[in-house]
């Protein structure tokens, strides 16, 4: 009788993950971090990246040249 009732509380226990279990899930919000983020952002950068430094520098020696002119 204690045996029986044993095999049917383990068959209604909820299956409890192993940390292992879960690794397949957090890999998929990383690659979609990945593709949809970040080569986004340093594909944006490549192209701006140029443009923004020469702004900077023309800002720069604007404010350095202007009360010699």
């Amino acid at each position: 009788m204690n045996c029986r009732f044993g095999r049917r509380e383990r068959r209604n226990r909820r299956k409890e993950y192993a940390p292992a279990d879960r690794r397949g899930a957090a890999a998929t919000l990383d690659y979609i971090l990945v593709m949809g983020v970040i080569l986004p952002a340093a594909a944006f950068s490549m192209w701006a990246g140029p443009r923004i430094i020469r702004l900077a520098y023309e800002m720069v020696y604007v404010l350095l040249v202007w009360p010699f002119m």
